[in-house]
């Protein structure tokens, strides 16, 4: 009787923990303080309003005249705003469903009139969560400043990091999809219709020149030794994003394909080179 009392006992006490847990994680989320956005963030939000002017201009070749190109990075500028506004008000548990929401909103309201624009508004949106991340970083989180988290130390020098047997497996099944990825669209449409090479390579380029950088980012964010945050999931997010903009240039299965694969071979490929060259080993906690 007494050990069921006590089993009885300890497994309200897990419960509580785990719903203590849960709203402590909770609040950490809705209290964004935001971070710095890496470089590589950069790199990515100035690809985004590049792709999404391009998805915009190859959405209907009349728009290459100068008043269709303006109606274009109107789109564009009009995606940052709508980014930037909506990160920086809200913490990511938030803004990330508004954002989306906003796509199946504005899109009926303003798509039919301006197909091009809403092409570039889509894919320049994920430059907006950057500035937005920025913002809200400037104007809360230098003031209160998010808890410390162990990052890398690159004083001292780096530690091996070998690959072991069940992770060599997960990471040839990674670039065994990161390949097929790649070479789906190419068996499905370039090989019957050889005119749509140009464009394969055009979109391809475009998803991978962003999804390769976020795979190898996301590697460095699994492994602990970088923080991801909210930078890191505007990044993975828009690489979805990126297709849903190719769209309006028919070319979505390209950089949705694309842009699968490369967030794959990123990943493998950070890992590979950390097992060449080491780890640099992780910051002591303070005293």
């Amino acid at each position: 009787m007494g050990d069921t009392t006590t089993a009885a006992q300890q497994a309200r006490k897990r419960k509580l923990r785990g719903r203590r847990e849960l709203r402590k994680n909770l609040r950490q989320q809705l209290d964004w303080r935001g971070r710095p956005v890496p470089p590589l963030g950069w790199y990515i939000a100035a690809l985004a309003v590049a792709c999404g002017i391009a998805y915009g201009v190859l959405h209907d070749r009349g728009d290459a005249d100068p008043s269709g190109i303006g109606v274009v990075v109107a789109g564009a500028a009009a995606g940052v705003l709508w980014g930037a506004m909506v990160m920086a008000v809200a913490p990511p548990i938030i803004a990330v469903p508004v954002i989306v929401a906003g796509i199946f909103v504005f899109g009926p309201l303003f798509g039919s009139a301006y197909p091009s624009a809403l092409s570039a508004w889509i894919t320049s949106t994920v430059a907006g969560w950057f500035v937005g991340i920025a913002i809200r970083y400037r104007t809360v989180g230098r003031r209160r400043p998010p808890p410390a988290q162990p990052l890398v130390d690159r004083t001292r020098p780096r530690r091996k990091a070998p690959i072991g047997k069940s992770e060599r497996s997960s990471l040839v099944s990674s670039a065994i999809a990161g390949v097929g990825f790649l070479a789906l669209p190419v068996l499905l449409f370039v090989v019957p219709t050889p005119r749509f090479l140009t464009g394969w390579l055009l979109l391809a380029g475009l998803a991978l020149a962003w999804a390769i950088p976020t795979g190898w980012w996301s590697a460095r964010a699994q492994s602990h030794h970088a923080v991801g945050g909210a930078p890191l999931q505007a990044a993975t997010w828009g690489v979805l994003f990126n297709a849903w903009g190719a769209a309006g240039a028919h070319g979505m299965p390209f950089a949705l394909t694309a842009g699968l694969g490369g967030v794959a071979i990123g990943f493998v490929l950070r890992r590979l080179w950390e097992a060449r060259v080491g780890r640099y080993p992780r910051q002591r906690p303070a005293p």
